[in-house]
């Protein structure tokens, strides 16, 4: 049993002194009055719901253009695919041991791990155990969201080049990939959620099947969604359907599913999502740096929709700065602050909920939330830090969304069994 006693602890959307908080087994047990005698303000564990750990090899690569060619999405991945030629087994689990070593550091206690990339040069899914093993030696708690991937473009293209190292034969090889996955991971540490990659890379009759093979299983199932209008002038063509219309009629939309940057989904689709209990996770950083564009989040909050955060290509990883950056891209956008607000007009506390509890409802887990039968993961906040100087309880969720950054965290606490 261990028992806290921070100077502040975030519960039911606000900092408050005076609590203890007691462990067992990994669990909250129970909340009480405290002393106020352990350091700094005690937050949920932030919970990173969409993550590429590989990429964090992409770094400072391909942010060179030629005149008049400003690049984009396209150009970027012709570059990850580069980068997937030439990672050995090795080499790849060496940078999920950075990436998530940087996440925690960050204050990151769980990633949502969404993983496509399974084959060493043979068809042999060691990346799968690679990327397991990474998060082990990190300490970090994972949901490995292992991706179906079938096609190399949304007319059925044959896969070529660095996406061979990405193909899933078949669904049943693929499911029965899972299914062992299942039976090694501890339940608690890592767990297994299921990932269609996207419209374009998966058709929608195996998109259906796996939806309803997750289901079955209980796990979470996240998809890659209307990031780019190519992939939505593209399924039109295909379909005569956006992809969030296509998906909404295709499948059982439910707090298990999530869709992953939206983009450019259209209102009258995101309302039918939404109702429907569907979640939306968003990657500001990773948006901005691929100019994929921005996602309306006025209808989303109007809506009380469920959106999480993501550091999804990793060239930074900061979950303060996600969260800054959903609300700033707003203002930048509609010139209106205060978009991303609760029903109390609290910026901290819609944002502190997309990273922390909202993430930790698109895995599939029991955190997010300091309250009794939550997992015990903090981030701890360094209330002396110059970055909070003048700070009180009633700013510090502001002062912290707003103006700090990952030098303020002071300590990042996964709990284990």
């Amino acid at each position: 049993m261990t028992v806290y006693n921070p100077e502040l602890v975030w519960i039911d959307g606000k900092f408050s002194s005076g609590k203890s908080i007691t462990v067992e087994n990994g669990i909250i047990s129970s909340i009480g009055e405290g002393d106020n005698s352990d350091k700094g303000a005690f937050l949920p564990g932030f919970v990173n719901a969409h993550s590429h750990a590989f990429q964090r090899g992409l770094r400072g690569r391909g942010e060179n253009f030629e005149k008049n060619n400003f690049g984009g999405f396209w150009g970027w991945r012709e570059e990850m695919y580069k980068l997937v030629d030439e990672l050995t087994v090795d080499q790849f689990r060496q940078l999920c041991v950075q990436c998530f070593t940087e996440m925690r550091q960050a204050g990151i206690t769980t990633v949502g791990e969404f993983h496509y990339f399974h084959h060493d040069k043979e068809n042999d899914f060691a990346m799968d155990r690679a990327v397991l093993e990474a998060a082990s030696q990190v300490g970090i708690r994972i949901v490995l969201l292992h991706a179906f991937y079938q096609h190399g473009g949304p007319k059925k293209e044959q896969l070529s080049g660095g996406q061979m190292r990405f193909a899933t034969e078949s669904l049943d090889a693929w499911w029965k990939r899972v299914d062992d996955l299942t039976e090694i991971v501890d339940g608690f540490m890592q767990r297994i959620g299921t990932v269609a990659h996207s419209v374009r890379a998966v058709d929608i009759e195996t998109i259906k099947e796996i939806a309803v093979g997750s289901v079955q299983r209980g796990m979470p199932m996240h998809i890659h969604l209307e990031e780019q209008r190519q992939e939505i002038e593209a399924c039109l063509e295909s379909h005569g359907v956006t992809p969030m219309a296509l998906l909404n009629d295709a499948i059982e939309v439910s707090p298990m599913v999530t869709a992953v940057h939206c983009t450019h989904t259209a209102t009258a689709d995101m309302e039918q999502w939404l109702s429907s209990g569907g979640n939306v996770c968003l990657c500001p950083l990773t948006e901005a740096n691929l100019a994929d564009g921005i996602c309306d989040m006025h209808r989303i909050v109007k809506q009380g929709g469920c959106v999480s955060l993501g550091t999804d290509s990793n060239a930074r990883i900061s979950m303060l700065e996600e969260m800054r950056w959903m609300e700033y891209a707003q203002r930048l956008h509609r010139e209106e602050r205060g978009v991303c607000v609760d029903s109390f007009g609290s910026i901290s506390n819609y944002l502190i909920d997309a990273a922390t509890k909202n993430g930790a409802r698109s895995l599939g887990i029991s955190g997010g939330e300091i309250a009794v039968g939550k997992l015990a993961d903090f981030t701890v906040v360094d209330l002396e830090h110059p970055q909070l100087s003048g700070a009180t309880p009633e700013t510090l969720g502001a002062a912290l969304c707003c103006g700090a950054d990952n030098s303020v965290i002071a300590k990042t606490i996964v709990a284990m069994k």
